[in-house]
């Protein structure tokens, strides 16, 4: 609740019972002619509770001066708390002698886990499905998440585009491969990031819930620029990271190498032209959600 205090005068302030942030008021004052060369002398605060139990704290109160109310922006620790749950590896190997004697890695069990992780593997572009949901409801979504998205390629690649699946094409003026209209780098994403080049084993990290994005621990551009790879520009924006919605979310993973084709033009002649390809890149990785869910509103 936030509202206007005139200087030089004292305020009351009443509190029956917790509110939700649905209930949430803010009063504000009308205009008032206030004489700068003075300050407040008291603040009385009276705290009024009924049919409650356990322990109220106030924090902070604040005098604020002029015509608008400054809004507050509520931590995540206010209203959101960690999942803490178990992995017990061993839930799945019942009946199973040492069933993992061969390698040597038996069945563990992680108490008080509050990450969630899941293997990417693939080859070539894809869309990966990543859900957000209650590991023992499937009918109950979690909150809005960042994703922590490790990637390691198997082989050596140009260009990869990480992106979210929702998009559209490119105007003409800045499609990278106007006379191919329907290749997948003429359409752009809601969010991208674009990796310039590298090789098999390279540690690409994009993290969010640290707002991180390395390769080998080097720190990737995330600027606006124009990517270019032999003849061919690639306009991006600002490169972002990616978060996953209340559910489930898919992201895009994109993975080209630079090709030279011969084709023939309108004139029936044969020319050389630079092209990025799926050759069915190989991969694998972790993607990592950081587990919430719904706490209790502070006053």
């Amino acid at each position: 609740m936030a509202r206007q205090v005139p200087t030089g005068q004292a305020i009351q302030v009443s509190i029956a019972g917790l509110m939700s942030k649905l209930d949430w008021s803010r009063f504000v004052a009308q205009p008032i002619q206030k004489d700068q060369t003075k300050k407040v002398k008291q603040v009385d605060l009276h705290v009024i509770a009924e049919k409650i139990s356990g322990q109220l704290n106030i924090t902070d109160l604040q005098l604020q001066g002029g015509e608008q109310v400054t809004g507050t922006v509520a931590h995540t620790s206010e209203w959101l708390s960690p999942v803490l749950r178990e992995l017990d590896e061993r839930d799945s190997t019942e009946g199973v002698a040492e069933p993992l004697l061969v390698k040597g890695d038996q069945p563990r069990r992680f108490p008080e886990l509050k990450n969630r992780f899941y293997n990417l593997v693939g080859r070539g572009n894809e869309i990966i499905t990543i859900p957000n949901l209650d590991e023992k409801r499937f009918d109950r979504q979690t909150f809005v998440t960042p994703v922590n998205l490790t990637l390691i390629p198997k082989d050596d690649f140009d260009l990869l585009r990480v992106s979210t699946n929702i998009g559209e094409k490119r105007d003409a003026f800045t499609m990278p491969f106007p006379n191919e209209e329907e290749h997948p780098l003429n359409k752009t994403y809601t969010r991208e990031f674009y990796i310039q080049g590298g090789r098999a084993g390279d540690n690409i990290h994009l993290h969010a819930s640290l707002n991180k994005a390395t390769k080998n621990e080097i720190p990737l551009d995330r600027k606006a620029r124009t990517l270019t790879i032999g003849s061919i520009h690639i306009q991006t924006g600002k490169q972002r990271l990616f978060g996953i919605p209340m559910g489930s979310g898919r992201i895009r993973l994109e993975w080209y190498k630079f090709v030279q084709m011969r084709q023939q033009n309108e004139f029936g002649e044969i020319e050389v032209i630079d092209t990025l390809q799926d050759v069915g890149i190989g991969y694998y990785g972790i993607a990592e959600l950081i587990r919430w869910k719904e706490g209790r509103s502070l006053l």
